[in-house]
């Protein structure tokens, strides 16, 4: 039975494409990380509000009222280790964010149609606070190149890209075995 979930999402990964960043191809994540060499040094009080007390990280950017829109996207990597016993599978993903925060201010040498912050900050500015509700597991990946990424685009739109490796729940039904087919879904909620 495992062989033939396998073989159904192995066919939703087929269709994967490589992420394309300013017209260039970056087969692996790690590779978009030479993007950030080419821009000057910032520090978090060049993107903050002058008065930083008005800026609360607690509080979503809202435009005239409206409620904040976060997009997401994710590339599913690689799925493997499907368990019938435990009704679990893994998931190596990339978890792309991107939300506008109007309060934010462009750095003043910002010439690029983009730069690449310090991850770092996202302790110091507001970030969506989603979460994998089937996940029984989560775990983010630190390794020597960096795996996660931060940009600063030219209307305050921010983009977060996170490589995750995600041990989640999928409710099996074994009633048709061994002819079953399993359907697991991937739930993200804020």
């Amino acid at each position: 039975m495992a062989s033939r979930v396998a073989v159904v999402l192995g066919l939703v990964l087929a269709s994967l494409r490589p992420l394309a960043v300013e017209g260039k191809t970056y087969r692996n994540y790690s590779d978009i990380g030479e993007l950030s060499k080419n821009h000057a040094s910032l520090s978090l009080s060049d993107i903050l509000p002058t008065h930083q007390k008005t800026y609360d990280k607690n509080r979503a950017p809202k435009l005239l009222g409206q409620p904040t829109v976060v997009y997401f996207h994710v590339t599913v990597l690689s799925i493997d280790s499907i368990n019938e016993e435990s009704m679990t599978y893994v998931a190596d993903i990339f978890l792309a964010q991107s939300w506008r925060d109007p309060r934010l201010r462009l750095p003043e040498n910002m010439s690029e149609e983009y730069r690449i912050l310090d991850v770092d900050w996202l302790h110091s500015i507001w970030r969506p606070d989603c979460f994998f509700k089937n996940a029984k597991k989560v775990t983010f990946h630190e390794m020597s190149i960096p795996n996660h990424y931060l940009w600063l685009y030219h209307d305050k739109t921010l983009l977060y890209m996170s490589k995750l490796t995600l041990v989640l729940s999928c409710a099996m039904k074994f009633e048709s075995y061994p002819h079953d087919t399993q359907i697991c879904s991937m739930m993200i909620e804020s």
